[in-house]
């Protein structure tokens, strides 16, 4: 976004020297704001979701059990049944804060869910970023031990800024219901607007919805 709010202020400045017309400069930034919105909607390429070998995925997996201690990019990682915000925050909580606040995990560690769970959450801390990242979370139903589609059930993307580090990804029922068993959440990790692909993800982790 701040690319092209720098590429907009640029361009109104050729605007107003003469170098454009007004309804050229007009649709160049409409054309530049919707493509920055609909990489931040939906960064995943098309070879994102293909299922990576089960060695990598079982190599990559996070440690559930031992959740605070720091993995990866993550100062720690849970799931968790409910999350909370201490302070007020603007826009989605662990975002766009006020003063130093973070997001904390309701329940932490669970990975059982009944079969009428509407929604639970993905809470975690970054490690400090050297630049704003973008978080994007995909699950996939399992069997026999293996994700059988390169279909998600579901997705998640956030972004935090260099001076964020706490958010949550938010796993919802999906329209048709549940299905029992297990699940497979893949984890990636990217720049703002990049496309994310299987080479992104950075770790996974495992659900099971009870029948």
């Amino acid at each position: 976004m701040q690319t092209v709010q720098s590429f907009c202020r640029k361009l109104f400045r050729k605007t107003v020297r003469g170098s454009y017309s007004f309804p050229s400069a007009v649709a160049l930034i409409l054309v530049s704001l919707l493509s920055s919105m609909s990489w931040a909607d939906d960064p995943f390429g098309s070879s994102t979701l293909a299922p990576n070998k089960d060695d990598t995925m079982k190599n990559m997996a996070f440690d559930q059990v031992n959740w605070k201690r720091p993995q990866g990019v993550f100062t720690w990682i849970t799931m968790a049944t409910e999350y909370d915000t201490p302070w007020d925050s603007l826009g989605r909580p662990g975002w766009m804060t006020t003063g130093d606040a973070y997001v904390e995990p309701v329940n932490p560690g669970v990975s059982e869910f009944p079969l009428d769970t509407q929604q639970f959450y993905i809470v975690f801390e970054a490690q400090p970023l050297d630049a704003p990242g973008q978080f994007a979370a995909a699950w996939f139903q399992m069997k026999d031990g293996q994700v059988t589609s390169n279909t998600p059930v579901g997705q998640d993307v956030i972004e935090l800024e260099m001076n964020q580090r706490s958010g949550y990804f938010l796993i919802s029922k999906p329209a048709e219901g549940w299905k029992p068993g297990k699940y497979q959440v893949k984890i990636f990790y990217g720049s703002p607007g990049q496309a994310l692909h299987a080479v992104n993800v950075i770790g996974t982790m495992e659900f099971t919805i009870k029948g």
